[in-house]
C-alpha cells in the first residue's frame, strides 16, 4: 500500500512538471508569435511607406513631363512646384527658387541653360497624403559633354508630424527623356522629296501622307549622303550612303517606320501651338502684335538681346517689292521676351540688321539680324526673309519661324543669302518668291537650320542653295516649336541610392 501512494504521487509530480514545461513553451511560443506578428507589422508599415515614397517619386516625374508636353522648354522658362533651390553655372549669374504656395517661378534669361543645386533637396512638394516629392532637372547640354537629352531626378518621401519632408524611407528615382520635335528634321513634307546625288544631308527626313486622302503615301529619293535617319510613310529609294549609323524606314523596311515614329506625323497637330504662343505671347509676358492696317510688322534681332519692330504698309506683294512705309511700334527696341513668344496676326519680315554675327556651322561671320537668346516668331499669315540671319552664340541661341501660310524668302533679298532657324510652313510652301523668275538672283542661298512644310518647297530664285542642319536643334529645340506624336522618348529609367 506505501509503494502505491509514492507512485501515485510520483505520477502527480509528473503531470506538474509537465504543466509547467507546457505553460512555459505555449508562453514562449505566445510571446515569439507576438513579436513576429510586430516584426510582420512593422515591415508592412515598412513596405507600404516605401512604395508610397516611390509613388510620390514617380509623381513628381509624371508631373514633370506633362509640363514638358505642353512647353518643351519648360525648364529654361519656369522652375517647377517641387524643384530645389537652382543657381546659375554662368558667374554672377542668378539663384532662384519656386515661391510658395508652390507657383511656378520664371526662370532668368541670364540665368543661361546650365545650373546647380547648391541647397540640396529643399523644395518638398505635399502631395496631400502624407508624401512629397523634390525634383532635380538637367537640361539638355552642349559642347565636349553633349546630350540631347532631359535628365529628371525625383525623390518621394514620407511626411513628419509639422508636414516637412522626412529624412528616412526616401526613394530616388530618374528618368532621361529625349525630345521629338519637329525640328528634329532637316526635311518634314507631306509631299514626295529628292536629294542629288551631290547632296548631303544631316538632320532626319521625312516624307508624310496626303492630308486629304492618307492612302497616298508620299517618297523620299535620296542618292547623296545621309547623315540622319530617312522616314517616309510611302518608300524610300536612291542610291543612298548613310553614315554614322542612319538608316532608311519605310512600310517595307525591317525594321519599319512604325517602330520609330508611331503614327503619321500630322499637320494639323501643329495647329495648337500657334495658339499656345498666341496665349503665351498676349498674356505671360511674350511681344503681341495686331494691327489690321499694317501689312507686315517688320523685325530685326540685334546682337544685345533685343528686336527692332516696325510696321509696314504695302501696295504690292511684300515678298515681291521691299515695303518702304514702315513706322516704329511704340517701345522699340524690345528685349527678347523671357518665355521666348513673339505672335503676329499679320505676316511678318525678318531683315535688316547691322550687327556681325555668324559662328559653326557658318563658316563665315555675316552681317545682319542676330538673334541672341532663345526665340520663336510665329505669324498668322506669312514670313518673308528679307535679309541674313544667325546667332550671336552657337549652341546657346535658337530661332523659331512659325507661318501659318508661308515660309518665303524676298525678291529683293540679297543674291547671296544666309540665313538659319527652325521654320514651319502649316498649311503652306518653303519657297522663293513664287513670282521671282528662276535662276534670277545668280546667287547662293545656305540655309542652316530645320523646314517643315506640308507642301515642300524649292528656292530656285537662286542658283545655287546649299542646305544644313543645325546640330543644335537636336537638343535645344525653340521655345513653343511643335512637338511631334509620342513626344517624349524614355532614354532610361532607373531607381537610384536614396542618398
Amino acid at each position: 500500500m506505501i509503494r502505491l501512494r509514492h507512485a501515485a504521487c510520483d505520477e502527480r509530480g509528473q503531470a506538474m512538471m509537465m504543466v509547467v514545461v507546457l505553460t512555459t513553451a505555449l508562453s514562449l511560443l505566445g510571446t515569439m508569435l507576438v513579436q513576429a506578428t510586430q516584426t510582420d507589422q512593422a515591415q508592412s508599415a515598412d513596405a507600404t511607406m516605401r512604395q508610397q515614397a516611390y509613388q510620390a517619386a514617380e509623381a513628381g516625374l509624371n508631373d514633370y513631363m506633362a509640363k514638358l508636353l505642353d512647353d518643351n522648354q519648360y525648364y529654361l522658362h519656369y522652375l517647377a512646384p517641387g524643384e530645389a533651390t537652382r543657381q546659375s553655372a554662368t558667374s554672377g549669374g542668378p539663384v532662384a527658387s519656386v515661391v510658395p504656395p508652390a507657383a511656378p517661378t520664371p526662370w532668368p534669361s541670364n540665368g543661361g541653360t546650365a545650373w546647380n543645386y547648391p541647397s540640396g533637396k529643399n523644395a518638398w512638394y505635399d502631395l496631400g497624403n502624407g508624401y512629397s516629392y523634390d525634383i532635380e532637372v538637367i537640361p539638355p547640354q552642349s559642347g565636349t559633354n553633349t546630350t540631347n537629352y532631359v535628365d529628371i531626378i525625383s525623390t518621394g518621401k514620407k511626411n513628419t508630424a509639422n508636414n516637412a519632408a522626412s529624412s528616412v524611407k526616401q526613394r530616388v528615382l530618374e528618368e532621361l527623356l529625349s525630345p521629338a520635335s519637329v525640328a528634329d528634321f532637316q526635311m518634314l513634307a507631306d509631299a514626295n522629296i529628292s536629294y542629288g546625288s551631290a547632296a548631303t544631308t544631316y538632320g532626319k527626313i521625312y516624307a508624310g501622307v496626303n492630308p486629304n486622302n492618307p492612302a497616298i503615301k508620299y517618297s523620299v529619293n535620296h542618292d547623296g549622303t545621309a547623315y540622319g535617319d530617312v522616314y517616309a510613310e510611302g518608300s524610300v529609294t536612291g542610291s543612298t550612303t548613310f553614315m554614322n549609323g542612319a538608316s532608311a524606314y519605310s512600310g517595307s523596311t525591317n525594321p519599319s517606320i512604325r517602330t520609330v515614329i508611331k503614327a503619321p506625323i500630322q499637320f494639323s497637330g501643329f495647329l495648337g501651338s500657334f495658339s499656345d504662343i498666341s496665349r503665351a505671347a498676349q498674356n505671360a509676358g511674350g511681344i503681341y502684335l495686331n494691327d489690321s492696317t499694317k501689312a507686315a510688322w517688320w523685325l530685326t534681332f540685334n546682337s544685345n538681346g533685343t528686336v527692332n519692330i516696325s510696321g509696314c504698309t504695302a501696295t504690292q506683294p511684300i515678298e515681291d517689292v521691299q515695303p518702304t512705309s514702315c513706322t516704329p511700334y511704340a517701345g522699340s527696341p524690345f528685349t527678347l521676351p523671357q518665355n521666348g513668344a513673339i505672335y503676329s496676326e499679320q505676316s511678318v519680315i525678318v531683315a535688316g540688321g547691322s550687327s556681325v554675327c555668324g559662328g559653326p556651322p557658318v563658316t563665315t561671320a555675316i552681317t545682319g539680324s542676330c538673334v541672341k537668346g532663345r526665340v520663336t516668331v510665329a505669324s498668322n499669315n506669312d514670313i518673308v526673309i528679307g535679309g541674313n540671319i544667325d546667332y550671336v552664340t552657337s549652341g546657346t541661341d535658337t530661332l523659331g519661324l512659325m507661318a501659318k501660310g508661308d515660309m518665303l524668302v524676298a525678291q529683293w533679298a540679297p543674291a547671296t543669302l544666309n540665313w538659319r532657324g527652325a521654320t514651319l510652313a502649316q498649311t503652306g510652301k518653303w519657297q522663293s518668291a513664287p513670282n521671282a523668275p528662276a535662276g534670277s538672283h545668280n546667287g547662293t542661298m545656305t540655309f542652316t537650320g530645320s523646314t517643315a512644310a506640308i507642301n515642300g518647297g524649292q528656292m530656285s530664285m537662286f542658283d545655287t542653295r546649299v542646305y544644313q542642319y543645325d546640330p543644335t536643334l537636336a537638343y535645344l529645340q525653340p521655345p513653343w516649336f511643335p512637338t511631334i506624336t509620342q513626344a517624349y522618348t524614355i532614354e532610361l529609367f532607373r531607381e537610384l541610392p536614396s542618398g
